[in-house]
């Protein structure tokens, strides 16, 4: 009995939606129009407990997306949340570099050599094995290929043993280590354009079945080198969240991933499982004036209003986190003060707390930065401007809309003017550099604080769309790059948050203001351990989940 062709007859009612700012990833429903997947069969196969004295080794996850463009690392694939199907060099849960398929590692006087050895007992899914050539054949093809992963500092790869490998940088970056989770290797002998549908890899699962827009089957990779999972196959379903809740309540599934308004309800033979993340929500500020400049494609660059600081620092300390929280949210997440909060390189000097922040010293910054009501009508001016922007927000992300409608509420109480505005993504991108939008970012690297906040990535898409620059920030990430030792790496990136003076960080600059971390949320059936959970990073779509599968197990 194949329980996909069962799901599959179930869900055949599909249908598909964009799932918005976070790269190659599609969502869809997954479900007939009443939300059952009623020809499960949920007794022996994955869906229910098992009988006395049998072990479970299969789950069944609902997520929200798959991966549109399939599952090849070198179109993106893995690129913000472990693979499972290929290996990584190395692991970055919470942030802190753990061996994978690499051993060892070392790099050269200079920065610019940095060499890896490779695990001799890796094999791929077909019984071959993981040669250092084909380390050396990803990283070059994901280097050329034009995903949002940056490896333009890689000026060559090369192979000096079946184990060893040497990556040759333009110049020296020891954050490099933090590119090597992000990467799964392919084997370039069967490397071709339908990798993405038949992926071969080296880690704990291959895949064996994928029917596009409703699931995929994963099963056990017999040659994995690392820790045998308890759970043998894994049966993806992709759902929107409505469909994946009826799913639950009808027992057709082991665990899902939902919003934080449906994670306030209950299932019976369910457990709702909050995991923290570093998924933070904010709004980006342009924080140049409008001079009439436009970027090189056209699109216009600068704010009135927020390219004074005073504005941007008053609605970063001003603003009732833990109200967004409660009613955003519905108490599913934690204050968010930059899109490093937990990381080793967060600047903790950067918190706000009750000497720093609150309505009364939000409001006392724009009195003394001659932000003045001076019409009585509720709103601030300042040299015959008024203190009011549109703020944008993806238009089908209820989080996102959510919160630009309750921080237009909040900054009333500032006499500041927030105008939220729905747009999708393609009408959002023309007015970033000029309007100020509500966005979500955090990730196991310090190279995401890099992309938005160094003068070299300003208009560079969505990374430092602010069109942000500081030379002392610069500066302090130049020194960090340079530096021979992860511990200087943080310390500089601690100082180019705030080094006393300024910064790129609530109590600096404020290029962005973080307001939110949200907890992803999991319904969890019970008798499914899915193990300490690490950090989750942003944009995880519910898969980020599967990264501890080994360590899962039916109890």
């Amino acid at each position: 009995m194949k329980l996909n062709k069962k799901i599959m007859a179930a869900v055949m009612a599909l249908c598909l939606s964009a799932l918005s700012g976070c790269g190659n990833t599609a969502s869809n429903a997954g479900a007939g129009a009443d939300g059952s997947v009623s020809d499960v069969v949920v007794f022996g196969e994955g869906a229910a407990p098992a009988e006395s004295g049998a072990v479970k080794d299969t789950v069944v996850v609902a997520v929200n997306s798959e991966s549109s463009s399939g599952w090849n690392p070198i179109t993106g694939y893995g690129q913000r949340f472990d693979p499972i199907l290929q290996s990584t060099l190395t692991k970055a849960y919470g942030g802190e570099i753990t061996n994978d398929l690499t051993t060892d590692y070392h790099v050269s006087e200079d920065g610019l050599d940095w060499t890896f050895v490779i695990r001799d007992d890796a094999y791929y899914s077909n019984g071959e094995k993981v040669l250092a050539s084909d380390v050396e054949f990803t990283y070059e093809a994901v280097r050329d290929g034009g995903t949002s992963l940056d490896l333009s500092n890689i000026k060559d790869a090369e192979t000096i043993d079946d184990t060893t490998v040497v990556f040759h940088l333009s110049e020296p970056d020891y954050t490099f280590l933090y590119m090597t989770y992000k990467v799964g290797i392919v084997p370039e002998k069967y490397y071709d354009d339908n990798y993405g549908e038949n992926p071969i890899g080296s880690g704990p699962f291959k895949m064996t079945e994928w029917e596009k827009g409703q699931q995929c089957v994963w099963e056990y990779n017999e040659y994995y080198y690392g820790k045998e999972p308890q759970i043998k196959k894994i049966i993806l379903l992709f759902m929107d969240d409505d469909a994946s809740f009826m799913a639950a309540q009808r027992g057709d599934v082991d665990i899902i991933y939902t919003n934080q308004n449906l994670a306030t309800q209950t299932i019976d033979g369910y457990s709702m499982v909050p995991i923290e993340s570093i998924d933070n929500y904010g709004i980006i500020f342009p924080t140049t004036y409008d001079e009439g400049k436009t970027s090189e494609d056209g699109r216009p660059i600068g704010n009135n209003v927020t390219g004074d600081v005073v504005i941007r620092r008053a609605l970063a300390v001003g603003i009732d986190r833990e109200a967004l929280i409660r009613d955003v949210f519905n108490g599913y997440g934690i204050a968010s003060y930059s899109m490093c909060d937990t990381m080793p390189w967060f600047n903790e000097e950067t918190a706000l707390d009750d000497s720093n922040s609150g309505l009364d010293v939000a409001i006392d910054m724009l009195e003394e930065g001659g932000w003045i009501d001076e019409d009585g009508d509720g709103i601030r001016e300042k040299n015959g401007v008024k203190a009011e922007f549109t703020l944008l927000y993806t238009s089908n992300n209820a989080n996102r809309q959510s919160m630009a409608m309750a921080l237009a509420e909040q900054a009333k109480a500032l006499g500041i003017s927030i105008l939220p505005e729905g747009a999708a993504n393609s009408d959002i991108s023309p007015r970033m550099f000029s309007t100020p939008y509500m966005f979500g970012r955090g990730d196991y690297t310090p190279n995401e604080f890099y992309l938005m906040n160094s003068t070299a990535t300003r208009g560079a898409g969505w990374s430092n769309s602010s069109f942000y620059s500081n030379p002392s920030v610069d500066e302090y990430m130049s020194l960090a790059m340079a530096s021979d030792n992860m511990e200087d790496v943080y310390k500089y990136y601690k100082l180019a948050q705030w080094d006393g003076e300024s910064g790129a960080s609530l109590i600096g600059d404020v290029p962005a203001a973080w307001y939110v971390r949200a907890d992803h949320c999991y319904f969890v059936r019970d008798g499914l351990n899915i193990g300490e959970q690490p950090v989750q990073p942003h944009c995880a779509n519910g898969q980020v989940v599967l990264s501890n599968i080994c360590d899962w197990k039916w109890e």
